[in-house]
Protein backbone atom coordinates (compact mmCIF):
# COMPACT_ATOMS: atom_id res chain seq x y z
CA UNK A 1 0.00 0.00 0.00
CA UNK A 2 2.93 2.10 0.77
CA UNK A 3 4.64 1.60 -2.39
CA UNK A 4 1.44 2.24 -4.09
CA UNK A 5 1.04 5.67 -2.74
CA UNK A 6 4.25 6.83 -2.76
CA UNK A 7 4.22 5.55 -6.90
CA UNK A 8 1.32 7.87 -6.89
CA UNK A 9 2.67 11.12 -5.29
CA UNK A 10 5.51 10.34 -7.61
CA UNK A 11 3.43 10.28 -10.89
CA UNK A 12 0.98 13.71 -10.13
CA UNK A 13 4.46 15.48 -8.94
CA UNK A 14 5.80 14.37 -12.76
CA UNK A 15 2.63 15.69 -14.16
CA UNK A 16 2.83 19.03 -12.28
CA UNK A 17 6.22 19.84 -12.62
CA UNK A 18 5.18 19.05 -16.86
CA UNK A 19 2.10 21.56 -16.03
CA UNK A 20 4.66 24.18 -14.94
CA UNK A 21 7.22 23.57 -18.01
CA UNK A 22 6.55 26.52 -20.50
CA UNK A 23 7.16 26.18 -24.35
CA UNK A 24 10.47 27.98 -23.89
CA UNK A 25 11.65 25.83 -20.93
CA UNK A 26 10.86 28.34 -18.23
CA UNK A 27 8.81 27.34 -15.68
CA UNK A 28 5.20 28.99 -14.43
CA UNK A 29 2.32 28.89 -12.99
CA UNK A 30 0.59 28.57 -16.71
CA UNK A 31 1.64 27.45 -20.01
CA UNK A 32 3.01 30.96 -22.01
CA UNK A 33 2.94 31.52 -25.67
CA UNK A 34 5.09 30.82 -28.46
CA UNK A 35 8.26 32.62 -28.30
CA UNK A 36 8.95 35.81 -30.32
CA UNK A 37 11.72 34.10 -32.29
CA UNK A 38 8.88 31.42 -33.48
CA UNK A 39 6.27 34.13 -34.27
CA UNK A 40 9.22 36.14 -36.33
CA UNK A 41 10.47 32.96 -37.97
CA UNK A 42 7.05 32.49 -39.19
CA UNK A 43 5.54 35.90 -40.35
CA UNK A 44 8.94 36.94 -41.19
CA UNK A 45 8.59 40.30 -39.76
CA UNK A 46 10.66 41.93 -36.72
CA UNK A 47 9.15 44.53 -35.36
CA UNK A 48 11.85 47.20 -33.63
CA UNK A 49 11.40 50.31 -31.42
CA UNK A 50 14.30 52.77 -32.51
CA UNK A 51 14.95 55.99 -32.13
CA UNK A 52 14.06 58.74 -34.80
CA UNK A 53 15.41 62.18 -33.95
CA UNK A 54 18.89 60.77 -32.06
CA UNK A 55 21.94 60.99 -34.03
CA UNK A 56 23.74 58.58 -34.72
CA UNK A 57 21.76 55.84 -33.06
CA UNK A 58 18.71 56.84 -35.18
CA UNK A 59 16.83 59.22 -37.45
CA UNK A 60 14.49 59.74 -40.15
CA UNK A 61 16.32 61.62 -42.68
CA UNK A 62 15.00 63.46 -45.65
CA UNK A 63 13.46 60.41 -47.76
CA UNK A 64 11.53 59.42 -44.72
CA UNK A 65 13.99 56.31 -44.47
CA UNK A 66 15.48 55.61 -40.61
CA UNK A 67 19.42 55.38 -40.41
CA UNK A 68 21.89 55.44 -38.07
CA UNK A 69 23.89 53.26 -35.77
CA UNK A 70 21.20 51.60 -34.72
CA UNK A 71 19.40 51.14 -37.44
CA UNK A 72 22.22 49.18 -38.47
CA UNK A 73 22.36 46.39 -35.88
CA UNK A 74 18.31 46.15 -36.77
CA UNK A 75 18.64 45.21 -40.29
CA UNK A 76 21.17 43.55 -40.05
CA UNK A 77 18.65 41.23 -37.53
CA UNK A 78 16.28 41.09 -39.25
CA UNK A 79 18.64 39.67 -42.07
CA UNK A 80 19.80 36.47 -40.02
CA UNK A 81 15.94 35.67 -39.44
CA UNK A 82 15.44 36.26 -43.26
CA UNK A 83 12.59 38.75 -42.05
CA UNK A 84 11.51 42.17 -42.82
CA UNK A 85 11.87 44.86 -40.59
CA UNK A 86 9.22 47.41 -39.10
CA UNK A 87 10.32 50.54 -37.22
CA UNK A 88 8.34 52.02 -34.59
CA UNK A 89 9.76 55.61 -33.45
CA UNK A 90 10.17 55.72 -29.26
CA UNK A 91 11.57 58.16 -27.18
CA UNK A 92 13.87 57.20 -23.94
CA UNK A 93 10.92 57.50 -21.62
CA UNK A 94 8.41 55.22 -24.09
CA UNK A 95 11.33 52.29 -25.09
CA UNK A 96 10.26 50.44 -21.84
CA UNK A 97 6.53 50.48 -22.00
CA UNK A 98 6.67 49.49 -25.64
CA UNK A 99 8.34 46.23 -24.76
CA UNK A 100 6.21 45.62 -21.63
CA UNK A 101 2.80 46.23 -23.87
CA UNK A 102 4.05 44.32 -26.43
CA UNK A 103 4.38 46.91 -29.38
CA UNK A 104 7.78 46.00 -30.37
CA UNK A 105 9.79 42.96 -30.25
CA UNK A 106 12.30 44.35 -29.51
CA UNK A 107 14.31 47.76 -28.58
CA UNK A 108 17.27 48.35 -29.99
CA UNK A 109 17.52 52.37 -29.12
CA UNK A 110 20.94 53.04 -27.30
CA UNK A 111 19.43 51.49 -23.66
CA UNK A 112 21.68 51.51 -21.28
CA UNK A 113 21.72 48.03 -19.01
CA UNK A 114 21.18 50.11 -15.44
CA UNK A 115 20.52 48.06 -12.88
CA UNK A 116 17.40 49.60 -12.50
CA UNK A 117 16.05 48.65 -15.71
CA UNK A 118 17.49 45.24 -15.88
CA UNK A 119 14.43 44.91 -12.96
CA UNK A 120 11.25 45.16 -15.24
CA UNK A 121 12.99 44.01 -18.65
CA UNK A 122 15.46 41.72 -20.28
CA UNK A 123 18.69 43.05 -21.72
CA UNK A 124 20.83 40.81 -24.20
CA UNK A 125 24.60 41.19 -24.17
CA UNK A 126 26.36 44.64 -24.89
CA UNK A 127 26.67 45.41 -28.75
CA UNK A 128 28.18 48.70 -27.97
CA UNK A 129 29.63 51.16 -25.15
CA UNK A 130 29.50 54.43 -24.25
CA UNK A 131 30.12 57.58 -21.67
CA UNK A 132 28.03 60.59 -20.61
CA UNK A 133 29.69 64.02 -21.80
CA UNK A 134 29.03 67.95 -21.12
CA UNK A 135 28.31 69.82 -23.98
CA UNK A 136 28.45 73.95 -23.69
CA UNK A 137 28.16 77.35 -25.98
CA UNK A 138 31.94 77.95 -27.11
CA UNK A 139 31.88 81.36 -25.10
CA UNK A 140 30.93 79.63 -22.00
CA UNK A 141 31.93 80.32 -18.49
CA UNK A 142 31.12 76.86 -17.62
CA UNK A 143 34.37 74.62 -17.39
CA UNK A 144 34.06 71.74 -14.61
CA UNK A 145 31.57 69.56 -13.79
CA UNK A 146 31.22 71.61 -10.53
CA UNK A 147 30.16 75.23 -12.64
CA UNK A 148 26.85 72.98 -13.75
CA UNK A 149 25.68 74.17 -10.51
CA UNK A 150 22.78 76.56 -11.01
CA UNK A 151 23.21 76.43 -13.96
CA UNK A 152 20.14 74.94 -16.67
CA UNK A 153 21.43 71.89 -18.11
CA UNK A 154 19.68 69.51 -21.11
CA UNK A 155 19.00 66.04 -20.91
CA UNK A 156 16.04 63.82 -22.68
CA UNK A 157 13.69 62.66 -20.32
CA UNK A 158 13.91 58.66 -18.73
CA UNK A 159 17.79 58.91 -20.36
CA UNK A 160 20.87 57.88 -18.15
CA UNK A 161 22.22 61.39 -18.32
CA UNK A 162 19.19 62.52 -16.80
CA UNK A 163 19.24 60.05 -14.00
CA UNK A 164 22.85 61.51 -13.54
CA UNK A 165 21.71 64.92 -12.75
CA UNK A 166 19.28 63.84 -10.25
CA UNK A 167 21.72 62.11 -8.58
CA UNK A 168 24.66 63.65 -9.07
CA UNK A 169 24.12 67.34 -9.80
CA UNK A 170 21.16 68.03 -7.61
CA UNK A 171 22.12 72.26 -7.66
CA UNK A 172 21.87 71.61 -11.33
CA UNK A 173 18.73 72.77 -12.96
CA UNK A 174 17.92 70.05 -15.08
CA UNK A 175 15.54 70.77 -17.88
CA UNK A 176 14.62 67.75 -19.74
CA UNK A 177 13.01 67.09 -23.30
CA UNK A 178 11.28 64.07 -24.78
CA UNK A 179 14.34 63.98 -27.47
CA UNK A 180 17.85 64.78 -27.86
CA UNK A 181 16.85 66.72 -30.93
CA UNK A 182 14.53 69.46 -28.49
CA UNK A 183 17.61 69.46 -26.19
CA UNK A 184 20.25 70.19 -28.96
CA UNK A 185 17.74 73.33 -30.22
CA UNK A 186 17.77 74.70 -26.78
CA UNK A 187 21.25 74.41 -26.50
CA UNK A 188 22.06 76.52 -29.60
CA UNK A 189 19.42 78.80 -29.03
CA UNK A 190 20.27 79.81 -25.54
CA UNK A 191 17.45 78.10 -23.90
CA UNK A 192 19.77 75.84 -21.80
CA UNK A 193 23.29 76.71 -20.84
CA UNK A 194 24.64 72.91 -20.91
CA UNK A 195 23.55 69.56 -22.83
CA UNK A 196 24.40 65.81 -21.48
CA UNK A 197 24.38 63.23 -23.60
CA UNK A 198 26.08 59.99 -24.88
CA UNK A 199 29.56 60.30 -25.84
CA UNK A 200 28.14 58.96 -29.46
CA UNK A 201 25.35 61.77 -29.62
CA UNK A 202 28.10 64.29 -28.43
CA UNK A 203 30.65 63.10 -31.15
CA UNK A 204 27.32 64.21 -33.92
CA UNK A 205 26.73 67.59 -32.17
CA UNK A 206 29.94 68.07 -32.09
CA UNK A 207 29.88 67.70 -36.06
CA UNK A 208 27.00 69.91 -36.54
CA UNK A 209 27.61 72.70 -34.62
CA UNK A 210 31.52 72.96 -35.31
CA UNK A 211 32.88 75.96 -33.51
CA UNK A 212 29.59 76.80 -31.64
CA UNK A 213 30.22 74.31 -29.09
CA UNK A 214 33.15 73.06 -26.93
CA UNK A 215 33.07 69.62 -24.71
CA UNK A 216 34.10 69.93 -21.42
CA UNK A 217 37.66 68.44 -20.82
CA UNK A 218 36.62 65.90 -18.01
CA UNK A 219 36.41 62.26 -17.70
CA UNK A 220 33.15 60.91 -19.39
CA UNK A 221 30.50 60.23 -16.84
CA UNK A 222 28.79 56.72 -15.98
CA UNK A 223 30.72 54.60 -18.51
CA UNK A 224 28.17 52.20 -19.55
CA UNK A 225 27.11 49.29 -21.83
CA UNK A 226 24.86 49.19 -24.13
CA UNK A 227 22.33 46.34 -24.92
CA UNK A 228 19.14 45.33 -27.08
CA UNK A 229 15.94 45.63 -24.72
CA UNK A 230 13.18 42.66 -24.55
CA UNK A 231 10.50 41.96 -22.77
CA UNK A 232 11.07 39.52 -19.45
CA UNK A 233 10.12 35.83 -19.68
CA UNK A 234 10.84 34.81 -23.37
CA UNK A 235 14.67 33.04 -22.80
CA UNK A 236 14.48 31.67 -26.47
CA UNK A 237 14.19 34.79 -28.30
CA UNK A 238 17.05 36.58 -25.61
CA UNK A 239 18.76 33.27 -26.56
CA UNK A 240 18.76 34.19 -30.23
CA UNK A 241 19.67 37.74 -29.76
CA UNK A 242 22.93 36.98 -27.14
CA UNK A 243 23.95 34.72 -30.27
CA UNK A 244 23.29 37.18 -33.35
CA UNK A 245 24.84 40.16 -30.79
CA UNK A 246 27.91 37.44 -30.32
CA UNK A 247 28.85 36.88 -34.05
CA UNK A 248 27.53 40.51 -35.51
CA UNK A 249 30.01 42.14 -32.87
CA UNK A 250 33.16 40.27 -34.52
CA UNK A 251 31.97 40.72 -38.56
CA UNK A 252 33.01 43.39 -40.96
CA UNK A 253 29.55 44.52 -40.91
CA UNK A 254 29.93 45.66 -37.48
CA UNK A 255 33.15 47.48 -37.56
CA UNK A 256 32.15 49.10 -40.87
CA UNK A 257 29.08 50.74 -38.90
CA UNK A 258 30.86 51.87 -35.86
CA UNK A 259 33.35 53.28 -38.05
CA UNK A 260 30.75 55.33 -39.90
CA UNK A 261 29.06 56.11 -37.05
CA UNK A 262 31.41 56.46 -34.28
CA UNK A 263 34.66 57.18 -36.01
CA UNK A 264 36.30 53.91 -34.39
CA UNK A 265 36.41 49.79 -34.49
CA UNK A 266 34.04 47.97 -32.52
CA UNK A 267 36.13 48.65 -28.73
CA UNK A 268 37.47 44.83 -27.46
CA UNK A 269 35.39 44.90 -24.64
CA UNK A 270 32.15 43.85 -26.66
CA UNK A 271 33.63 41.70 -28.70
Amino acid sequence: MRKAMRTAIAAVAAVALAAGCTSSGQTGGAAAGPSILTEVLESKKVVVGVFADAPPYGVMNSSGQYEGFDIDKAHALADSLGAQVDFVSTTNASRIPMLETGKVDVIIAALTNLDERAQVVAMTRPYASEGQLVVVPAASDINTYDDLAGRNVAATRGSVPASILEMRFPQANASLFEAVADSIQALRSGKVDALMESTAVVADIRDSEGDAVRVLEAPALAPSLVSFGVKMGDQVWLNYLNNFIMNYNISDAANESYNRWLGMDVPELIK
